[in-house]
């Protein structure tokens, strides 16, 4: 009979421990990401709670992350990195480092400075781990440079007096050596910098494609070779294309100039022999309105990062204040809404350059161990 109410205080105390742990994981659930480094700290149950509330409450979703790099010595960097999963905003202050050149991205997650002397670059979520290399053999002005796999690829960006404007090279991380790569197909020549294209890395592949004509290749390092040339078939009157990767497929982000109205729509790109794009979705006009500058006339511009479920669609002029994101979610639809522009007032006096990158509560815990995290709203 003891036996028995032992057996049945042990049941209940597991229970009653089971639906502790189920309200505090929910609780958690509400609780910034920068807030759960230190909650998970507070004993086993407290960390096992934080993991599972990460794991079954909250999809990541890619944070966006703003890189500001002051003009003048000693050229101080910092990060502003936006949370869409608690809405708000944080700041990291970088390492001090050799400053070589000026900020620059031209791809999703992948910043770095490019000099005659040196390459440093960065692509961990939060980019706060730099790695700083020889330059590659060809100086460029403006290079596409991306993540593929275990290699670095900088592509295009040529100057003039260059042999070949059109030079590919790929740095191989493990092997710590620079390779020459088939160069970029001649129908480029003309668009082979990063202010005329957009690339996405999909498929352990670099995807390029022209921005005013949809013209698309995509770049193998495995074989360091370029496919065919292929385009992005919308059917619609595209006047910027910027494609990405977001769910594991590549997406199309369109500006497009309809009956005159400026209208900004997302396709998925099946990969197929004609490469289909299919209609995900459209801004809403509102949203399309928050990305028009008044320093060039009142147009829209856009440029985009996506990641995870996320697409961030962007203008880097100077008065644009708000950035529209775009959550991919089931049966095909998409979740709209904007985000205030944390350094906004400051894009006068610094560069600026955008990422976005899936952080999990690892990558932030790394960088609050440096003390260089603080929060701004």
């Amino acid at each position: 009979m003891a036996e028995s109410r032992n057996q049945q205080m042990v049941m209940e105390e597991e229970e009653e421990l089971e639906f502790h742990a189920d309200v505090l994981e929910s609780i958690l659930s509400h609780v910034p990401l920068v807030d759960l480094v230190s909650a998970s700290h507070v004993s086993k149950s407290w960390s096992d709670a934080v993991s599972s509330s990460l794991r079954h409450h909250s999809k990541p979703r890619p944070w966006l992350i703003l890189h500001t790099q002051a003009r003048r010595n000693p050229y101080a960097a910092v990060a502003h990195a936006y949370d869409p999963r608690s809405d708000v905003w944080i700041e990291i202050s970088r390492p001090p480092m050799t400053y070589i050149s000026g900020l620059k991205s031209s791809h999703s997650n992948f910043i770095y400075m490019l000099s005659s002397s040196r390459f440093s670059f960065s692509s961990d979520p939060l980019n706060f781990e730099w790695h700083h290399v020889e330059p590659p053999l060809v100086w460029r002005q403006d290079p596409i440079v991306a993540r593929v796999g275990d290699s670095v690829v900088i592509a295009g960006g040529g100057c003039d007096f260059e042999d070949e404007p059109l030079a590919v090279e790929i740095y191989d991380l493990n092997a710590r050596v620079w390779h020459f790569c088939d160069s970029m197909p001649g129908n480029l020549r003309d668009s082979a910098a990063s202010s005329w294209l957009s690339i996405a890395v999909a498929g352990e592949k670099l995807v390029v494609t022209d921005k005013v004509s949809g013209e698309t290749y995509w770049f193998d390092p495995e074989t360091k070779s370029w496919s065919e040339r292929f385009y992005l078939r919308t059917g619609q009157p595209v006047v910027s294309y910027n494609i990405g990767c977001a769910n594991d497929s590549l997406i199309l982000i369109g500006l497009c100039r309809i009956e005159n109205v400026e209208r900004v729509k997302i396709w998925r790109v099946v990969v197929r022999e004609d490469f289909e794009c299919e209609e995900i979705g459209e801004m809403p006009s509102e949203y399309v309105e928050k990305l028009r500058s008044e320093s060039s006339a009142g147009k829209c511009s856009i440029k985009v990062r996506a990641g995870g479920s996320v697409v961030y669609v962007y203008n880097d002029m100077w008065d644009v204040e708000e950035v529209v994101a775009c959550e991919l979610v089931g049966g095909g639809g998409c979740r709209w809404w904007s985000v205030r522009n944390a350094v906004a007032a400051e894009r006068r006096a610094d560069r600026l350059v955008f990422t976005c990158a899936a952080v999990g509560i690892d990558e932030l815990e790394r960088v609050m161990r440096a003390g260089k995290v603080s929060s701004l709203s």
